[in-house]
């Protein structure tokens, strides 16, 4: 296990008693380079299958409805002239 371990992208090791293998688990692993490393030490090892570990798939989230802001009216005022008659408060003649 410590030599398998040591490999480069290995992320978990686990033996499988009932059948004598050696379960290797881990992304981009070289298993020449792990078999070969094996064989030095124990001198008979073979593969019985590699497989591609894929992630998985989150499901894609809903799409949120979209809230338009209430539109922002500005009122400005309106200035409108006054004309006043001229009322006459003092009359000299």
């Amino acid at each position: 296990m410590q030599i398998a371990v040591k490999c480069a992208g290995v992320l978990s090791v686990n033996s499988d008693k009932e059948k004598g293998h050696l379960v290797v688990i881990g992304i981009g692993v070289d298993f020449f380079k792990l078999m070969k490393c094996i064989k030095k030490k124990f001198n008979c090892a073979r593969i019985v299958s590699v497989e591609e570990v894929k992630p998985e798939k989150k499901p894609d989230p809903k799409p949120q409805p979209v809230c338009y802001p209430n539109p922002c009216v500005q009122y400005y005022p309106v200035c409108r002239p006054v004309y006043d008659s001229p009322t006459p408060n003092c009359t000299t003649m």
